[in-house]
């Protein structure tokens, strides 16, 4: 043979990957790279893309040490010891035993970007069969053999990886069994998985992960895009016609088996499928917890009215239920019409509308309207004859001040628990950005100033409202006639009643508005 040079093969980093890896580093999320490339290749590429941010000084590999007993017998023991080293090249000072007391070392260590953990197949298959060879009990002489195809799976080997497992950063040389322990010792520890995958070698770990993607796998392809968007950069216009036939190969590439075990298939790729899916996860579970905060309190101030106030006369007309519960039904479909931010907040969303801070929250809110209720309905007492036969709580329903002012603070507090408990940033659009939402609000509470300050008479009627009182009590308050709070009594002495019912109205939503602000700095920072 005659030696002619060398041929460099050339395997490019996908252009987003590095940039998509830290950003989903930064929201608190944790990126390994599970592979069946060698070692050295897998933790270089790695470290490439920001998985790992340890020198390949301090990038680890576990290997088997083998030593002998007393009795004569080999015992398998592992220890990390750096990556690039060779069998006997390296000295019992290098090396970190992988014992049960050594862990919560490592992890301070890795998760300080100490030092950084590889994980070869073989390994982790080695490990497993440790394992589960000291489970056996001593006294017994005879053992069934064991097989290294379902080993993985045995109790005693879950039990060692998934303490294993969440220490390391790159998984090399892993068959699909091997990837699919890999997953299954992290949901064991208690992670929550996404796996991004493309090719059949990755059903099993797609399968075992919480949420399972599935991205094309055709080179090239992907290098006729790359060199078409190089294109587009230098020149829109030439090769925009390029880039757009580059990118509709992509819709006619037959989807693999990997796409029959995900929930999720990406017709790019490219990893920024999984950004997307945490964007659009984060966006909807802040979407469900707010519209439960919203149930929450306004449940609770409905059976505030349905029980005590409706036994002091407090009841609601035909068309003022309607309206309500349309205004309701539109807030509540324009809320779910919040979209996703483009970046990942670097703090996760409350979990659960069972946790501390949302039931806080609805206890507080429910609280503050409670008072701004009670507060008009005690307002409204030297304004109502209680000789009126709908006064009685079975007595027919007769608009009177009683019931429209209790409508109208009511109202105002429903519309205002979507104004308090939307999100918004970080994790979806602020209440501004969402536009119908935003003037279906607006448009409400103009009606309600329209009703309260009685501008347009017709509204009024087609509401059920009763005229609103400007003049002298019917009950005087010196004769005892009406219970009401002194300090309400001469607010309507000072500004009267319609001022009162909007100062109660715009203290109510200003209060609840901050202390809802106040209570999420108070959990989250």
């Amino acid at each position: 043979m005659i030696f002619a040079g060398f041929a460099v093969f050339e395997c490019p980093l996908k252009p987003d990957s590095y940039r998509i890896v830290n950003e989903l580093k930064s929201s608190s999320h944790s990126a390994v790279m599970i592979t069946g490339d060698a070692a050295l290749t897998a933790a270089e590429v790695a470290r490439q893309v920001g998985i790992i941010d340890t020198e390949p000084k301090t990038t680890y590999d576990l290997r088997e040490m083998k030593r002998i007993l007393p009795d004569g017998f080999e015992e398998s023991a592992f220890a990390f010891v750096p990556i690039d080293a060779l069998p006997g090249e390296y000295t019992p000072e290098e090396c970190i035993a992988f014992v049960p007391g050594n862990v919560p070392v490592l992890r301070d260590l890795v998760d300080k970007s100490e030092l950084s953990l590889c994980l070869s197949g073989d390994a982790i298959t080695k490990v497993a069969i440790a394992a589960v060879k000291s489970s056996w009990d001593p006294k017994q002489t005879h053992h069934l053999p064991i097989d290294v195809t379902t080993v993985l799976r045995d109790p005693a080997a879950r039990n060692v990886l998934k303490a294993l497992v969440p220490l390391i950063s790159v998984f090399a040389r892993h068959s699909p069994r091997q990837k699919e322990a890999v997953i299954m010792a992290l949901n064991d520890a208690g992670r929550t998985t996404l796996m991004c995958g493309d090719g059949t070698n990755d059903v099993g770990a797609l399968r075992q992960a919480h949420v399972g993607i599935s991205i094309l796998n055709a080179p090239e392809i992907e290098s006729k895009v790359r060199i078409a968007a190089e294109k587009f950069k230098k020149s829109k216009k030439k090769s925009l016609q390029e880039l757009a036939d580059a990118q509709q190969d992509l819709v006619q590439v037959a989807l693999g088996d990997a796409s029959m075990a995900s929930p999720f298939t990406s017709r790019t790729m490219s990893i920024k499928c999984c950004k997307d899916i945490l964007l659009r996860g984060r966006c909807t579970l802040v979407t469900m917890l707010q519209i439960y905060k919203i149930l929450g309190v306004n449940c609770l101030v409905n059976a505030l009215v349905l029980t005590n106030l409706h036994m002091h006369g407090v009841k609601q007309g035909d068309r003022q239920l309607t309206v309500m519960g349309l205004v309701v039904a539109a807030l509540f479909l324009f809320v779910t019409k919040g979209k996703p931010l483009n970046s990942l907040a670097s703090k996760r969303p409350p979990s659960s509308v069972l946790c501390v801070q949302a039931l806080i929250s609805i206890a507080s809110q429910f609280l503050i309207h409670l008072v701004s209720i009670l507060a008009v309905a005690n307002m409204t007492l030297p304004y109502i004859d209680p000789d009126d036969p709908s006064m009685t709580p079975d007595g027919p329903f007769n608009p009177n001040t009683l019931n429209t002012a209790c409508f109208l603070i009511l109202m105002s507090a429903t519309v205002n628990t979507f104004i308090v408990n939307y999100r918004g940033r970080p994790f979806m659009q602020t209440f501004k950005q969402n536009k119908l939402l935003l003037r279906t609000v607006q448009v409400s509470f103009a009606a309600l100033g329209i009703c309260v300050l009685e501008i347009f008479e017709p509204l009024n009627r087609l509401m059920q409202f009763a005229p609103l009182p400007g003049g002298e009590f019917l009950v005087h308050i010196d004769d005892g006639g009406a219970n009401i709070n002194r300090i309400l009594a001469m607010l309507l002495s000072w500004v009267g009643f319609k001022a009162s019912l909007i100062f109660i109205m715009v203290a109510d939503s200003i209060v609840a508005f901050k202390t809802e602000k106040l209570i999420i700095k108070a959990f989250e920072g």
